[in-house]
């Protein structure tokens, strides 16, 4: 009887240390199992299914990864994206309606459903939302025949409209399933991908090069042909071919392998069993992340959205990388991408003359048409258990060692504001040295000017101790305001 009781305390406390992502101000938290790759903004949380240890360590584990995704909507984004009040009951209404059409084995679609208007909820986005449907498949929804089909998963009344589709050489499948509590809707999605069911085949591969062989020049006649074999092409057809590369086409679950479905199949359940919702609390939960390498924390303004990357490496320390801005402003600068400049400056053929200028040129806009909207980026990189023999270096001689550094960092910098062109110029910059036996830090503030208009302040710390390096990169607009809290911290930034 004790080794059942200890058995059970046991199993309990491992259940109690499951890393589980919690915001609580959104009503949810969800078991995220410590994933190799995560996003965080306002509204939505997005991670892998692969955990930091097992990355990189199994290649197929890898190639198999998931991303599930969770997208949170109080009952006041729900009435502007519905034009009607919404709450659960609600919700529960259109699901039954839904359950009902399904068991007549009528298509959903016969009655209006605003629940599954996804169109709505793009317009939206711009709310510190971003919804797998509207920013991944776009115009292409209009392509794809999805499956919409309402039941419990884990035990939750969920409206599941799921895609399956190839794109390339790619199998693609992607489930969204609505579940609602406490008068907010939850919008909770995985995508699965598959390479091998449509990667070519070994023989199919060795076709092509025989196919590229024959293709190579070998009498007059063929000669004769160059010039139409080399034409350049316009922009327009470049737009074509990537478009068409870009191409979805529906896939039938009755062409997939049954284990490749199953697969698909589990990885959503997980998603929705490890989706547990709570009464929401009072008070917005703060965007923030962890370094755990540097031991440090950084808690960003309101409407950033940070990325942080996280692998274990066994025996050889942990390695973070983190990027982090504001989501408005990564909105606005892929809305203002202006993709025909791209496909232009693919069509302008090597052999132009011009080819340079007319590059330069094309750049130039589309650059310009960034920069307009990019005013802040931080990022951080970081990494314990130190065992590179030129670090414990650093540190055995941090007098000699600071000289040779400094004199080397402040050579390249002086090489580098020499250089300035339109496209680039290094204005003004300062450094800060700190080595001991303890610690080394180097501190680089520098002001540099982008297509002669754009003027950006940046701010490099680099630091070690004996157990773990680290790097920060803060770039701001000069005419932009920071906050101060998160100046204050990147200051912070060093050991």
């Amino acid at each position: 009887m004790k080794k059942i009781t200890a058995l059970a305390a046991a199993l309990v406390l491992c259940a109690a240390h499951v890393s589980a992502y919690e915001n609580s101000y959104a009503g949810y938290s969800v078991k995220d199992g410590q994933p190799y790759y995560k996003l965080e903004a306002k509204k939505v949380y997005a991670y892998t299914n692969i955990s930091s240890k097992k990355a990189y360590q199994n290649e197929e584990d890898l190639k198999n990864t998931a991303v599930n995704i969770v997208n949170y909507y109080t009952a006041e984004d729900m009435e502007q994206i519905l034009g009607e009040k919404f709450s659960t009951a609600y919700f529960d209404a259109e699901y039954e309606k839904l359950a009902l059409l399904e068991r007549s084995q009528l298509n959903p679609k016969t009655v209006p459903a605003p629940l599954l208007e996804l169109d709505k909820y793009a317009e939206h986005d711009s709310n510190g939302n971003l919804t797998i449907q509207s920013k991944v498949l776009k115009e292409k929804l209009e392509k794809l025949t999805p499956l919409i089909k309402t039941g419990k998963i884990a035990g939750k009344k969920a409206i599941t409209i799921s895609y399956l589709y190839k794109q390339g050489d790619v199998l693609v499948k992607i489930d969204t399933s609505l579940v609602s509590a406490n008068d907010r809707l939850y919008l909770l999605s995985t995508v699965n991908t598959d390479q091998d069911l449509y990667a070519p085949k070994k023989d199919e591969k060795d076709a092509d090069a025989d196919a590229d062989i024959d293709d190579i020049d070998t009498d007059e006649e063929s000669d004769e042909n160059d010039e139409t074999k080399t034409e350049p092409k316009n922009a327009a057809s470049v737009k074509e071919e990537m478009e068409k590369a870009l191409e979805v086409e529906n896939v039938f679950v009755r062409d997939v392998p049954a284990e490749t479905m199953q697969r698909f199949d589990k990885a959503h359940t997980d998603l929705l069993k490890g989706f547990k919702a709570f009464a929401p609390t009072s008070t917005p939960k703060a965007i923030g992340f962890t370094d755990a390498a540097a031991g440090k924390s950084v808690q960003l303004p309101d409407d950033w959205f940070y990325g942080q990357l996280n692998l274990r490496y066994k025996d050889k320390g942990t390695f973070y990388l983190t990027m982090a801005s504001s989501m408005k402003q990564m909105q606005d600068v892929a809305a203002n991408t202006d993709y025909d400049n791209i496909y232009s400056v693919f069509a302008i053929p090597a052999s132009d003359s011009e080819y340079q200028q007319k590059f330069m040129d094309l750049y130039t806009s589309g650059m310009r048409n960034v920069l307009e909207h990019w005013n802040h980026l931080l990022v951080t990189v970081s990494v314990d258990n130190i065992n590179d023999a030129d670090a414990k270096e650093l540190l055995a001689t941090p007098v000699a060692n600071k000289l040779a550094v400094e004199s080397f960092i402040n050579d390249g910098l002086q090489r580098l504001k020499g250089f300035g062109n339109d496209y680039f110029a290094l204005k003004d910059y300062k450094t800060n040295y700190d080595f001991t036996q303890e610690k080394a830090l180097i501190g680089i503030n520098a002001d540099t000017q982008l297509l002669k208009d754009f003027a950006y302040n940046n701010k490099i710390l680099l630091s070690c101790n004996q157990k773990a390096a680290t790097a920060m990169l803060f770039i701001k607009k000069t005419d932009v305001e920071t906050e101060k809290s998160l100046e204050q911290q990147v200051n912070e930034w060093h050991f």
